[in-house]
């Protein structure tokens, strides 16, 4: 009976450790016209990185490249989708052509950077013009629009 419990015991344990979280699904496709970046401007935020389809892209916080991690895996990915171009993205007005880059994720299509930041949607965005992402807080840390600068827009107007 002891050596029953310990192999029990022992079998709980190993399993702690796997990742019983379901993989996330593949990332947002942006519209097909989101080719660009562009800027949008909205109180109290001021001037904001948008995609060419108005949607929204934000930062998280600490995972500017190339000393940042990239935090955002997994689950983080169905919640933050990454903007992802095959096609090297252009600078619409406002916009900084030589901050735009990219970076490969997980091998797959080029996630797009501006100023070295990894940018990504919000899921619950869900129209044009919709900054319900901005300064949230959540598992992989806080989020915030990114200004034409390169510098995240933080609460007060602050970079």
């Amino acid at each position: 009976m002891r050596i029953s419990k310990l192999l029990f015991a022992a079998a709980a344990v190993s399993l702690a450790g796997c990742d019983t979280v379901p993989p996330a699904p593949g990332p947002i496709v942006p519209p097909a016209a989101a080719t660009s970046l562009t800027t949008a401007n909205k109180a109290p935020f001021g001037t904001f990185l948008v995609d060419s389809a108005g949607r929204a892209v934000y930062v998280l916080e600490g995972e500017h490249m190339p000393e940042g991690m990239h935090r955002c895996t997994g689950t983080c990915l169905a919640v933050w989708p990454p903007l992802m171009n095959a096609n090297p993205m252009t600078a619409g007005a406002g916009v900084n052509a030589a901050l735009i880059g990219s970076m490969t994720m997980q091998g797959t299509v080029p996630h797009v950077t501006y100023a070295g930041w990894p940018l990504y949607y919000y899921s619950h965005d869900t129209a044009q013009g919709d900054t319900n992402g901005q300064h949230v807080t959540d598992t992989w840390g806080t989020w915030h629009l990114l200004s034409p600068s390169g510098q995240p827009i933080r609460p007060g107007g602050g970079y």
